[in-house]
């Protein structure tokens, strides 16, 4: 029972590194970034929003003003457009140095988590063999399946781990080409069709 649960263990473990590393780690941390400010409801996010809006209703509200008609008028929203939008591009700044901070130690906890369980579970069961295969099916591999120090006969955790996640890496990869969108044909020009 244990070596069955740590066959599929390093596979699920595999499965994960691959889908994170065909995903991205920045793009799950920018997920996770956006899930963090709608869950807490981070402040400079909303004040951000606030003062967008702010900056649309105002200078919509310039644009119906004559600047040389209501020049009093015109000047003084022109100096309130100004404040507010020196105060967006601040809070703006400020947000951005939160994020990229936020998401450069959401992309370190994960890869020390994928990365140290992989590195962990291959050194603690570096002896231990993950399942036997009947010795006349594989008998000139049989030194290579059992690297660096299981039985021989078995199929060693590293041996087992390098497969899966060449599998899923290969599987992942499938997936994406499949996944992406193929570009719209586009119809050549008469003259470049005569012209060949």
């Amino acid at each position: 029972m244990a070596l069955c649960s740590l066959l599929v263990s390093i596979f699920v473990l595999e499965l994960v590194s691959a889908i994170l590393d065909s995903i991205g780690f920045s793009a799950v941390a920018s997920a996770l970034w956006d899930t963090y400010c709608k869950a807490v409801g981070n402040q400079k996010a909303a004040e951000r929003i606030e003062l967008k809006d702010g900056i649309v209703l105002l200078r919509r509200d310039l644009r119906s003003v004559s600047s040389v008609d209501e020049f009093a008028k015109w000047a003084k929203m022109r100096r309130r457009l100004d404040a507010l939008s020196a105060k967006f591009e601040r809070v703006s700044s400020d947000l951005a140095i939160e994020r990229t901070a936020f998401e450069l130690y959401v992309n370190l906890v994960l890869r020390v988590i994928v990365y140290g369980s992989r590195a962990v579970l291959n050194i603690y069961n570096y002896r231990t063999p993950v399942f036997y295969v009947p010795a006349n099916w594989f008998y000139p591999v049989l030194w290579f399946l059992s690297l660096p120090t299981a039985p021989m006969g078995s199929v060693s955790v590293s041996v087992w781990s390098f497969a899966c996640n060449r599998v899923c890496k290969r599987a992942a990869a499938i997936y994406n080409r499949v996944l992406k969108p193929v570009p719209a044909m586009t119809t050549r020009p008469a003259t470049a069709a005569l012209a060949l």
